[in-house]
């Protein structure tokens, strides 16, 4: 009887569906049994190690260090990171300005690396090397691909620029932009485009007032007939 988990299957059932002889598929299992233990111990290893590598400071682990100690691939250390077993909080960085200009520089820089298209296992290997939420890396690499003025940049940058800070130090702060130019014309880009328009302010009636209309409408008003009444 083959038994995984919770799983039972009569060998003469498991040599019939794989075609193969019951002694080898027996030396096939305990080979596949020895390779999951194996990465099981290294996952735990590789967490533990993660959870000994992060800086507080910089908000993430040092993944190099790790791989390097392993002797493994970076992407094989974040694939056995175990986050159920780390003691590693995880970040949340929903707005363009939480990021620092360096981890978006990172960011863009190990994806370019490390992936040709991203795909949603990819992204969450991205964010245990940034240990930041997976979704919110996906909106940061967004940025950094195709840099534009977001709601909560465009404050940020006002608030720099009322401050006196000049455009050239503004962009040092968000260097995904390219050029100090291509910075101040995306946000006087964005402000001529979200400029605030004056809100219409709803008339107030008096009660007297209130009356008056309601006696004219009786009075000139006729169904079928809204100019006369205007």
């Amino acid at each position: 009887m083959y038994q995984k988990d919770k799983v039972a299957v009569p060998w003469l059932e498991m040599v019939r569906r794989f075609r193969i002889p019951q002694a080898a598929m027996e030396q096939a299992l305990v080979a596949d049994n020895a390779r999951l233990q194996k990465r099981i111990e290294q996952s735990a290893r590789v967490t533990q190690l993660a959870d000994r590598a992060y800086n507080e400071q910089r908000g993430r682990c040092d993944w190099e260090s790790v791989a390097r100690y392993m002797d493994i691939p970076l992407i094989e250390c974040l694939r056995l990171f175990d986050a159920s077993h780390s003691t590693v909080p995880v970040r949340s960085l929903p707005n363009t300005t939480d990021w620092s200009a360096d981890e978006l520089l990172t960011l863009k820089s190990f994806v370019t690396e490390h992936f040709s298209a991203v795909t949603v296992n990819e992204w969450r290997l991205v964010g245990v090397y940034m240990n930041v939420e997976h979704n919110d890396c996906f909106m940061a690499y967004g940025i950094c691909t195709f840099p534009r003025i977001t709601p909560d940049l465009y404050k940020a940058i006002t608030q720099h620029r009322n401050n006196g800070l000049k455009w050239k130090d503004t962009f040092e702060k968000y260097p995904i932009f390219g050029s100090a130019s291509v910075l101040c014309k995306a946000y006087r880009r964005f402000k001529k485009s979200n400029g605030s328009k004056p809100k219409a302010t709803p008339t107030k009636w008096s009660d007297a007032d209130t009356c008056k209309i309601k006696e004219l409408i009786q009075m000139y008003y006729k169904p079928g007939n809204r100019r006369e009444l205007l």
